[in-house]
């Protein structure tokens, strides 16, 4: 029997309020852009509830509107969601005991629930914490996405622009990240990375930036793994 008791629902409530900062606002503008791209306005919670992928939400209004084929739609979100397959490595899966628990734990897995069930105060959570923290995190961005999309139905239909939202996110985030970043390696990494896509973009394959530029990322600090490791090992020779 799962139980939580009502302090700690608190407690974790507040836990989940730095990721209602940037879940309002972002579902708010999904909302909006669903609607102002001419989607049925109840189709953007349902979304948030059934896909629950911030990023990917975004792009399948235009894959919808494009007509992409299910192929395409697939490889792209592969792409796009690669590291949640590294989050699986060290998310604490095991404390979740039921099956559904299971599930909903890897389906619910974000860059935020991560981050927090993986620090300091995270690891003291228990399985039936853990996802209640989920489902409160979820509950934010639905309830977002919501009432951005009865905004939207609201908004005249020349106001463009909303799905520039989470463009504007990822370039604040590396901007922040840059700003705090003592080991520039990794920035490095990142420039060299992006060119390396645009070249496969333009001269090999179309559309191959995001695939190419992941795996030119993910080459070169496994390179700095596998060479910290050699390194460790002759250290203890």
């Amino acid at each position: 029997m799962i139980v939580v008791n009502i302090n700690r629902i608190f407690y974790i409530a507040k836990l989940t309020i730095p990721i209602a900062t940037a879940y309002v606002p972002l579902g708010l503008a999904l909302g909006v852009f669903m609607v102002s791209s001419g989607v049925q306005w109840f189709w953007a919670p349902v979304a948030a509830l059934v896909i629950f992928a911030g990023s990917i939400e975004f792009l399948v209004v235009s894959f919808i509107l494009a007509g992409l084929p299910l192929a395409t739609v697939a490889w792209t979100t592969l792409i796009v969601n690669f590291r949640h397959i590294f989050y699986g490595l060290s998310f604490p899966l095991k404390s979740l005991r039921t099956p559904l628990q299971k599930l909903y734990g890897i389906f619910a897995l974000t860059d935020e629930t991560y981050s927090i069930t993986c620090t300091s105060e995270g690891k003291k959570l228990t399985g039936a914490e853990i996802s209640l923290l989920q489902v409160i995190s979820h509950l934010w961005w639905v309830g977002a996405t919501l009432i951005g999309a009865l905004i939207g139905t609201l908004i005249p239909p020349e106001i463009t622009g909303f799905e520039f939202a989470l463009t504007a996110m990822f370039v604040t985030l590396a901007i922040d990240a840059v700003r705090h970043t003592v080991d520039n390696k990794l920035i490095t990494y990142a420039v060299i990375s992006s060119v390396f896509g645009v070249l496969m973009e333009y001269y090999v394959v179309n559309n191959a930036f995001l695939a190419a530029g992941l795996i030119c990322y993910l080459s070169l600090i496994s390179k700095d793994y596998i060479y910290s490791r050699e390194e460790a090992i002759i250290n203890d020779i």
